[in-house]
């Protein structure tokens, strides 16, 4: 899915508004009800965020902030669970935003604001039929629509440090995977740029700082900046220690860095977190599992190995209907590491 990361912001706690002053939304009833429906995200308490962001739909019905957050709530429940986002619901909100973003945008002073929400919805619609599976064309052309508005957002207000978020995970995403052809004139190499502008949204954007570090940590993995990527998901873990989409990437670092006794750890806590908020834990689960019976091993503790690995061997028997074809695709690989670690074993 190398298309999705290029043309697609990730999907973790983006939050908009965008005001010359900086990024607070003008109303302070609406901003508290959005930043306190973020931290519910981020805590994983996915039904009181949900319950957040219908009230500020139903309290301000002609502002984009509630319809764009519960869309974004709805997938980062998809991406959580790798079962598909709740549909029609999804769109019916992009759609509800990006119709407000056009009607903001022809209003002086809101150009930038209404471009920021126009840039938004597209992304997730492109999303949606990348992720998806659906129509890519549709999403190629969405993708490039979306990184376009936010592009001309910044352009109208460069203090628009949420909007950088997404523009510096666009420029790096386009610039690593076009690297092989960054030696012609027409051809720039933006993962530097792209990396900077991250680095200042996550110190001052007012609704995406952790989305500015998720982005980064995800790129750390990419350049196998192991120790970088550590050091920004527990920071950010410090703030929401039982987030499981922080701590796959911190498990992913220190697996890159054969920090086994760390990466055990890690996939140990996703598995404690399964919570009655979790709507599908199979595959949440038996990725975990698998990981903490292969990490077990490399640490030696064969027993832990084989107590997990035999869990892990039982789940071929379970239904896996309903998860996304990349969770199939993981499941399927550690099944196959665990076929391999069996023999091992015995």
């Amino acid at each position: 899915m190398i298309l999705t990361r290029i043309l697609i912001l990730p999907l973790v706690f983006i939050m908009p508004l965008l005001y010359a002053q900086g990024q607070q939304i003008a109303d302070t009833t609406l901003h508290r009800m959005i930043r306190h429906g973020i931290d519910l995200s981020g805590q994983q308490r996915y039904s009181a965020a949900q319950k957040t962001f219908e009230r500020a739909i139903t309290a301000f019905p002609t502002h984009p902030a509630g319809y764009l957050n519960k869309a974004i709530l709805l997938q980062v429940m998809s991406l959580d669970f790798e079962t598909p986002v709740a549909m029609p619901e999804y769109l019916r909100l992009l759609e509800k935003v990006e119709a407000i973003g056009e009607r903001m945008a022809e209003q002086s002073g809101h150009d930038a604001e209404g471009r920021y929400y126009i840039g938004m919805a597209r992304s997730y619609i492109a999303y949606y039929h990348f992720r998806d599976g659906k129509n890519w064309l549709s999403g190629l052309s969405h993708g490039l629509d979306a990184s376009s508005e936010l592009e001309e957002c910044l352009e109208l207000n460069s203090k628009a440090y949420d909007a950088m978020t997404g523009v510096g995970t666009y420029r790096y995403w386009k610039s690593n995977n076009m690297s092989f052809l960054t030696w012609t004139p027409l051809v720039d190499d933006n993962r530097h740029a792209g990396i900077r502008m991250l680095r200042l949204a996550e110190a001052k954007a007012q609704y995406s700082a952790q989305q500015a570090t998720n982005a980064l940590i995800w790129i750390f993995i990419e350049e196998e900046r192991w120790k970088d990527a550590v050091r920004s998901a527990r920071q950010i873990l410090r703030r929401y220690p039982k987030n499981r989409l922080f701590l796959w990437g911190l498990a992913s670092a220190a697996e890159g860095m054969e920090d086994w006794a760390a990466a055990r750890s890690a996939y140990q806590r996703i598995v404690a977190s399964i919570d009655g908020e979790v709507k599908d834990r199979r595959y949440i689960e038996i990725q975990a599992r698998a990981k903490i019976a292969l990490m077990h091993y490399r640490l030696g503790d064969h027993d832990a190995a084989r107590t997990e690995a035999s869990w892990v061997k039982k789940q071929k028997k379970r239904s896996l209907g309903g998860l996304t074809s990349d969770a199939l695709d993981r499941i399927e690989r550690r099944f196959e590491e665990i076929d391999d670690l069996w023999s091992d074993l015995h």
